[in-house]
């Protein structure tokens, strides 16, 4: 019993010490101090919210940054400076109607830049042509590198024969393929 009683005892004194600590801190002189931001307020970047024109939809937006697509808006609102009405095109492709088909887009998107670097390794592009692989490999999609393989196995032009190969001399079939 006399163990008991030491062991809270010695609890009990702990408890007042951190009671006497926490009550010798000095009080808080504004309202300022005493309020801690929220962490889980979210800003929204400049480069998004200047796309927003309706600002009634920021929640929107930050609930989708929760969400964990802060990227996806980051690369969206990036490709939206190319465009003739960018705030509007944000708009369209951000609606919660199409969310899902943008996501899709940009997940292509990406496999497109992927594929187009693999391009660019293999073949010797022209600074001013990179937008022609881009498109090219937008047009025949999975079958860029192997048609680029191809051009740089020729010789001559690799980059020209890639052209001609995707734009004429390319029918969507692997080679050696029947219909």
């Amino acid at each position: 019993m006399e163990q008991i009683n030491h062991t809270l005892r010695q609890r009990y004194d702990a408890l007042a010490r951190q009671r006497n600590q926490v009550d010798n801190k000095q009080p808080a002189s504004s309202i300022e101090e005493t309020v801690k931001p929220s962490s889980s307020s979210i800003e929204l970047p400049a480069v998004i919210d200047d796309l927003i024109d309706n600002k009634m939809y920021r929640n929107k937006f930050k609930s989708l940054i929760r969400r964990g697509h802060l990227q996806d808006l980051l690369e969206l609102a990036e490709l939206a400076a190319k465009k003739d009405k960018p705030s509007h095109w944000f708009s369209m492709v951000t609606a919660k109607r199409r969310w899902e088909q943008t996501l899709k887009f940009l997940a292509k998107a990406r496999e497109i830049a992927r594929t187009a670097a693999e391009v660019i390794k293999r073949l010797p592009v022209p600074s001013d042509a990179v937008n022609v692989v881009y498109k090219a490999c937008w047009r025949v999609s999975g079958h860029a590198v192997r048609l680029a393989i191809t051009a740089a196995e020729t010789g001559r032009d690799p980059f020209k024969y890639f052209a001609w190969l995707v734009w004429k001399g390319h029918d969507k079939q692997p080679t050696g393929a029947t219909a």
